[in-house]
C-alpha cells in the first residue's frame, strides 16, 4: 500500500472521519491522513468508546503491515508515537483496556520506541 491509498482505506473503514480527509491539502499526504486517524482515536479513548478504539486500531495495523516504507514511517512516528499521550490521558484501568486493543505489531513498536536511549 502506498502512500495515496491510505485516506481512501481509511474513509471507506471510517466513514466518521471521510469529510476532514477530503479536505487534506496534498493528495497522498499520508503523515495527514494518520493524523486525522490518530485524532480520532485519541477522541474515542477519551470518550470511553473502545469498540471504535479496537477498530481505529485494527485498521492501522492493517496500513502498516500492508504499507511501503513511506506509510509505515508515518504510522510508527503518528500514530504509534500517540500511545504514550493517550496513556497519560487514562487511568490505569483504561490504559489496561487501551493495551489490550492494541494489536501485538504497533505495540512491539511502541515499545522499541520507549526502551530506547534518548525517548
Amino acid at each position: 500500500m502506498n502512500q495515496y491509498e491510505v485516506p481512501a482505506l481509511i474513509a471507506d473503514e471510517l466513514p466518521e472521519v471521510e469529510k476532514e480527509l477530503h479536505f487534506l491539502s496534498t493528495l497522498g499526504n499520508v503523515n495527514d491522513a494518520i493524523k486525522i486517524l490518530t485524532d480520532y482515536t485519541k477522541k474515542m479513548v477519551l470518550s470511553h468508546k473502545f469498540y471504535q478504539v479496537s477498530k481505529c486500531m485494527q485498521l492501522a495495523d492493517k496500513i502498516y503491515k500492508k504499507g511501503n516504507g513511506i506509510v509505515k514511517n508515518a504510522v510508527e512516528n503518528i500514530f504509534i508515537y500517540s500511545f504514550s499521550i493517550m496513556r497519560i490521558s487514562c487511568n490505569k484501568v483504561e490504559w489496561r483496556m487501551l493495551q489490550a486493543n492494541i494489536p501485538p505489531s504497533l505495540y512491539t513498536v511502541y515499545i522499541h520506541q520507549v526502551t530506547r536511549p534518548g525517548y
